[in-house]
């Protein structure tokens, strides 16, 4: 299972105890969905006290890397699919590129009245015609994100559910040689009303990534306003800072 260092000065016996056990996560000698050894079970295999054992796991449960299911034990979580923020990927390339299989549950497009909030971000006026086109996108067949996405109407876009089923971009691109080269996004956390849960396959309550997107074309003019639900428990962003100096 792996060796304790107790020399005096050396990191804490729990920490060690997380570091052992994230890396079996990790490196799939506890794949995800498996149940790991009890807390008496580690309590003997590295012979220390029960609270030492709890406060390994607590760690690992706080930092999503575990589960405790009542009844049945504690449960490894499977990863969660990481976005990097420093650049544009479409959901569908962001999947590819982690060996998942992208697929999308439900599309639907529709032509609406753009209310105020997306008039502005899409720069016409309050009421003018919009696409909106809603998707439930999945990783490996299991729902990941809502995406409610406004389109400025001028551009040619069919109006045929079947074709938003890929790639909303390369839709874009293709029918209107209109590639999306810059966006800004706002992120906030919130619990899943009854409606998202639904369509997530989570319970109401969960814990939800709300994120809003405007994103525009290589002349700086916006074409997309998207509002997308993540599953909180599938999901994480990352970025990269620079040294300001």
């Amino acid at each position: 299972m792996g060796i304790l260092d107790f020399d005096k000065g050396a990191q804490p016996l729990y920490y060690q105890i997380k570091q052992i056990l994230k890396d079996k996560i990790e490196n799939g000698e506890y794949k995800a969905g498996e149940i790991i050894p009890s807390e008496s079970e580690l309590q003997t295999i590295f012979n220390v006290s029960r609270i030492t054992v709890r406060q390994a796991i607590n760690e690992l449960v706080n930092e999503g890397y575990l589960s405790r299911k009542r009844g049945k034990g504690t449960i490894v979580i499977p990863h969660r699919i990481e976005e990097n923020l420093s650049h544009i990927r479409s959901f569908t390339d962001e999947m590819i590129a982690r060996g998942l299989k992208p697929s999308t549950s439900f599309a639907e497009v529709t032509i609406t009245k753009a209310p105020k909030k997306i008039a502005l971000a899409l720069n016409i006026s309050e009421g003018d015609d919009v696409y909106r086109i809603r998707r439930i996108r999945c990783a490996n067949d299991e729902p990941i994100v809502i995406f409610d996405t406004y389109i400025i109407r001028s551009l040619d876009l069919p109006l045929d559910n079947d074709k938003y089923y890929g790639s909303l971009y390369e839709v874009i691109d293709k029918t209107n040689g209109v590639k999306i080269t810059k966006a800004i996004e706002s992120i906030e956390a919130i619990v899943a009303t009854q409606d998202i849960a639904d369509m997530l396959e989570v319970e109401e309550g969960s814990p939800i990534l709300k994120t809003i997107r405007t994103s525009f074309d290589s002349a700086r003019n916006p074409i997309e306003y998207t509002v997308c639900f993540y599953r909180g428990d599938k999901y994480r962003y990352f970025v990269f800072l620079d040294s300001l100096d």
